[in-house]
């Protein structure tokens, strides 16, 4: 593909936002996102499944326009389809700003925790897991807590980061891990303190 995607895409169209209320088509986006080009095979082997048992979600992602045809290439002697997402960085942050999403939005929420469950779940088994040390790349959180103004401040300020770091991060050497997060206001009676 020749045209210049730009580099961060909001979602906030509804038929898109519909279209990723989904842990497959999530997955789907992510991992073209994160290795760039790939065939239906390719990406089938990326997400454990058969390549049959994609096209379905494909065509919707490309109807929408999250996915785009990206050119061919010949593989043992076949021409194959190359998708790309249509930008490296999909956003759903200004999608939360508007109220009439909410349903659509908890949709989203739901679908990527079940995809984190199913991503922890595999990773229990996988040879590259490691739970320890500088390297680790296997594990989960839960907390809560009581954050000062300034403390909130620091713990957005180092999502941001590893969101970064995250979007930096291609090391076509090195394995691919998910980073998931929710943040939540528990105490749904009170009102914030500004």
């Amino acid at each position: 593909m020749n045209q210049r995607r730009p580099e961060t895409y909001q979602i906030t169209d509804p038929e898109q936002l519909q279209a990723v209320a989904s842990p497959r088509r999530q997955d789907i986006v992510d991992r073209l996102a994160a290795y760039g080009p790939l065939s239906i095979r390719e990406l089938a082997a990326h997400v454990g499944a058969r390549p049959t048992a994609l096209y379905h979600h494909m065509t919707r992602l490309i109807a929408v326009g999250l996915v785009l045809e990206a050119g061919t290439r010949v593989w043992r002697r076949r021409r194959e389809q190359l998708y790309q997402t249509f930008s490296p960085r999909m956003r759903l942050s200004e999608a939360m700003l508007e109220p009439g999403n909410l349903a659509v939005m908890s949709d989203i929420v739901a679908a990527q925790t079940r995809q984190m469950a199913r991503d922890f779940e595999a990773a229990q088994t996988s040879p590259a897991r490691l739970t320890e040390g500088q390297g680790r790349n296997h594990t989960f959180y839960r907390l809560v807590g009581r954050p000062t103004p300034a403390q909130l401040a620091r713990i957005n300020a180092c999502l941001i980061e590893i969101a970064e770091v995250l979007w930096h991060a291609n090391d076509e050497d090195a394995e691919l891990i998910a980073f998931g997060c929710t943040m939540s206001p528990l105490d749904s009676g009170a009102s914030p303190k500004a």
